[in-house]
């Protein structure tokens, strides 16, 4: 039998800005429970680091040393890039004996940059339960690292890095053992504790191939590509959440972290008719607009879904097709969304700013797509040029990536018809445009809704409109209301809920109005 091998997960679950906040309480990555329950299956001991801000060099050593593992590996996201690459600095000048791999989608997408980092050993690509089970069954036998391991790109001593192909993904997703939740201090975890929702992912991968997106380009890593989105079978999913259920009680909600629930018209049917007679709980989800029919809405509504998040990036259906891949019609997705809210569902839309060839007119677009919809709730993200994804190398070609840019800088690119600047207003006073283009469609048609509509246009992008001032109001008024939802959500649990739920209320109220 194997001798055990002491496995230290870190896990950096903080952002730039609250890289030095205190006592926010963290979230669940199915990813690390996956691998830890391999592993302790096998008969290895795993444990966590949970980094909910960044911890100093001194405090982080200490950690290190506390837990005394024989392999680190450290979760690599391209936002925490810069605080990883620091922690395995200072675990190579102080810690050098330890095998340090990295792995997660930085990982995988950009290798030749995590593996030329001064301390990491190895770099996992792409899906690593039974490869890391792998290369950690070698270093138990062998007391050394395999550098021809599966998957990874491994550092010899001498500096050669030997780059060895990927395994074939798993394609059949029940052979896994359920996601150690143990790992974590799970019924402490944010989602938990504020909304007593419990974060599942019951499938892996996505047939699409939207250009910003990095499940592409995970998808093209591997050798057998066919097949890469894959889904538990129904059966296996509602034992999934059973044994959630089993381990926090308390769960009233289920937020499904999958790329697209609704992507298998057959699996969600079958999988609907199981939850609904086993699980019975409320739940939110992402769904694909285009697969959205008036049967799988009212299959929704009477399954429990509450919340469904749709993806829409940008309002301009030629950006958006042109540069995203993202096909679907305006008409549709207003359609959608009033099918949605018409069966009681809250509608929630992924929204991009600062795309590429973006300017301040296409993202007022987005903004009245959004106010057209009716939308309940928003979720604004600043582009990511995440290494080897084609958007990345649009930007690239066009010369809208500037290398002086810091790695954490909110806008990474610039362009010269939409300046950061202004792209920071327009991201902080989203919601509020919303409103307003919204209240002009309620109140106005015809050629006087043009007028109203082309009147608030002109006020928003005139030039003696001081937008770079307002958004940094705008900017720090956001972040003081963040602090204080973070604040009453960790000192007056039972207040921040009874908060939420009034106002998921007032929205079911406010779709009946529309």
């Amino acid at each position: 039998m194997l001798k055990a091998v002491e496995v230290l997960f870190v896990y950096p679950d903080f952002l730039e800005k609250t890289r030095n906040v205190r006592n926010i309480l963290g979230s669940y990555s199915e990813g690390l429970a996956s691998l830890s329950a391999v592993l302790k299956k096998d008969g290895h001991n795993v444990s966590l680091y949970h980094q909910t801000y960044m911890p100093d060099r001194r405090e982080f050593i200490d950690t290190i040393r506390k837990h005394s593992p024989d392999i680190i590996g450290i979760s690599i996201r391209t936002s925490a890039f810069p605080f990883a690459k620091e922690m395995i600095g200072w675990l190579n000048d102080e810690l050098p004996d330890i095998c340090v791999m990295a792995g997660m989608y930085h990982a995988s997408l950009a290798p030749q940059e995590v593996i030329d980092v001064e301390g990491v050993d190895a770099v996992c690509i792409g899906e690593g339960e039974y490869v890391c089970l792998d290369f950690v069954n070698y270093f138990a036998k062998h007391g050394k690292i395999n550098t021809a391991a599966d998957s990874f790109w491994v550092k010899d001593s001498g500096g050669t890095v030997h780059k060895n192909p990927l395994r074939p993904f798993i394609a059949d997703l029940d052979e896994l053992p359920f996601p150690d939740l143990e790992l974590f201090d799970y019924t402490n975890l944010r989602s938990n504790v504020e909304q007593n929702t419990a974060e599942v992912i019951v499938s892996r991968g996505c047939v699409y191939s939207c250009t910003y997106c990095a499940n592409a380009e995970l998808r093209n890593l591997y050798p057998n590509k066919s097949g890469y989105a894959r889904f538990r079978s129904p059966e296996n999913s509602i034992k999934l959440l059973e044994r959630v259920l089993e381990k926090d009680p308390k769960i009233e909600c289920f937020s499904f972290n999958d790329a697209i629930l609704n992507a298998n018209a057959d699996w969600f049917y079958e999988f609907a008719a199981l939850y609904r007679e086993r699980i019975g709980k409320r739940f939110v989800c992402n769904l694909r607009v285009e697969l959205i029919t008036e049967e799988m809405v009212e299959e929704l509504a009477k399954t429990g879904c509450y919340l469904v998040t749709i993806g829409i990036e940008s309002g301009n259906e030629e950006l958006r097709t042109k540069y995203l891949m993202r096909t679907m019609k305006n008409d549709h997705i207003i359609k959608v969304s009033h099918l949605l809210k018409n069966a009681g569902i809250i509608v929630n839309t992924y929204n991009i700013i600062g795309l590429p060839y973006e300017t301040p007119e296409l993202t007022l677009e987005t903004i009245k797509l959004n106010a057209q919809m009716h939308t309940d709730n928003i979720v604004i993200s600043y582009f990511q040029p995440f290494p080897n994804t084609r958007l990345r190398a649009i930007a690239e070609q066009a010369g809208f990536i500037d290398p002086s840019v810091r790695p954490n800088d909110l806008v990474q690119l610039r362009m010269p018809g939409y300046k950061r600047s202004d792209i920071i207003y327009f991201r902080y006073s989203f919601l509020m445009f919303i409103r307003k283009y919204r209240k002009l469609y309620q109140s106005y048609s015809g050629e006087r809704l043009e007028r109203e509509i082309a009147r608030l246009d002109s006020k928003i992008l005139g030039k003696n409109h001081p937008r770079g001032l307002i958004g940094v109001i705008r900017q720090k008024k956001y972040w003081l209301n963040v602090f204080i939802k973070r604040t009453v959500s960790r000192t007056l649990p039972g207040v921040y809920k009874a908060l939420r739920r009034l106002r998921d209320k007032k929205s079911a109220i406010g779709r009946l109005k529309t």
